[in-house]
């Protein structure tokens, strides 16, 4: 049955655009060393999201890296419904300061890192005074962002272009539902995506049935004319000089 479902891509019509890109990201690397490692050795060019301050981080970052992979920093941000933000994490009542050593830290223990999504984030992301401090980080390190999306009330992606970064969001998340059958529906809405479009962006996470589905489908991906690239290929790249985010106007004299 899976090699039915994996093949099932194959018969998602193509429109007349450039062949068809997708990037695969795999968050939340850094808690389990062997989870991190399966995902660091699928075929093809994964983006690896550590999240910075896991115990198995800095060994994961290299390993992807040395063979090849894009690593990003998989950024823990306050959110509702959670009683406890993962150790290094980004909160709306941090002052200025804590907030960029935060950041800072995280680039320093991943000096592999290219650029920077969200972990969670559905308050934090939708804060545009903790997204301008984001951003202003972002671009003293020269990372790139990408929205994972967390909330449809995120002003992060027009802040990051704003500030002139290089910037993304997430188009499909592919394993909410932790089920080969529903990991493949959500994959073919990505093909059709990107068939339709040109490109579409998927976040998974290193679980055992993501990891199985992947390792079966990525070899498919060349034979249905989809190219999978690091998610660094899809972003917009603002064109002018470094933009000065919209401030607060003066009161009228």
């Amino acid at each position: 049955m899976f090699r039915l479902l994996a093949s099932a891509l194959l018969l998602i019509p193509a429109l007349a655009v450039a062949q068809p890109k997708i990037a695969i990201i795999i968050d939340d690397l850094g808690y389990h060393r062997s989870r991190g490692e399966a995902i660091i050795n699928l075929p093809g060019p994964i983006t690896c999201a550590v999240i910075p301050q896991t115990p198995h981080a800095p060994t994961l970052a290299k390993l992807a890296h040395d063979i090849g992979k894009e690593v990003i920093l998989h950024m823990p941000m306050e959110t509702d419904g959670y009683a406890e933000l993962d150790v290094g994490g980004l909160r709306e009542d941090m002052t200025q300061e804590d907030f960029v050593s935060t950041v800072d830290a995280a680039v320093s223990r991943i000096p592999e890192a290219r650029g920077l999504n969200n972990h969670m984030g559905g308050i934090l992301t939708a804060d545009v005074n903790a997204m301008n401090m984001l951003m202003a980080s972002l671009g003293e390190h020269g990372l790139f962002f990408v929205d994972s999306r967390t909330t449809p009330q995120s002003v992060a992606g027009n802040l990051a272009r704003q500030h002139g970064l290089a910037y993304a969001g997430r188009d499909i998340f592919l394993d909410n539902e932790r089920d080969l059958v529903a990991i493949n529906d959500q994959f073919n809405q990505a093909i059709a995506l990107a068939k339709r479009r040109g490109h579409a962006i998927v976040i998974g996470h290193p679980y055992p049935e993501t990891i199985e589905y992947l390792q079966n489908v990525i070899p498919l991906l060349d034979n249905a004319g989809i190219k999978l690239v690091p998610v660094s290929s899809l972003l917009n790249r603002p064109q002018m000089a470094k933009a000065k985010p919209a401030a607060t106007p003066d009161p009228a004299l």
